[in-house]
């Protein structure tokens, strides 16, 4: 068993050292999909695994910017945050400035068939509600 170091520790870097023997025990277990969304975290921004896009000025054709592609994937730590982050910024401007408050409601079981056939309905009174609560 090896001591684990103090330190910080990305879910790329425990992929990197510890994949390939978990896939040996483990490969039958792992569907193709999960090893390519771990083989894209793996190469999430290497220019030898999901390479990168070149820029040149076209004044100054010696300065080049290499950009390096990153993996989009919600498994991967960094482009997750860029994702969840974007959403954030999305809903955020969904809502109107003013302080809000967010309800749940749950039906008893039995209401559920009755609720989920005459959903057209209910949600016609539900922005009804809505409208009169926006008003009062």
């Amino acid at each position: 068993m090896e001591a684990i170091q103090s330190g910080q520790f990305t879910l790329k870097q425990i992929l990197q050292q510890n994949w390939c023997s978990f896939l040996d025990a483990y490969h039958l277990l792992v569907q193709w999909y999960a090893a390519y969304n771990v083989w894209k975290v793996i190469n999430c921004r290497e220019p030898g695994g999901l390479g990168y896009a070149t820029f040149a000025c076209p004044v100054h054709p010696s300065e080049i910017c290499h950009v390096l592609r990153s993996c989009k994937s919600r498994f991967c730590s960094v482009c997750a945050k860029i994702q969840i982050d974007k959403w954030v910024t999305d809903m955020n401007q969904l809502f109107p400035n003013c302080s809000y408050f967010h309800i749940s409601f749950t039906v008893p079981t039995q209401f559920r068939t009755l609720l989920f056939e005459k959903r057209k309905s209910q949600k016609e009174k539900a922005l009804s509600c809505r409208r009169q609560s926006q008003l009062g």
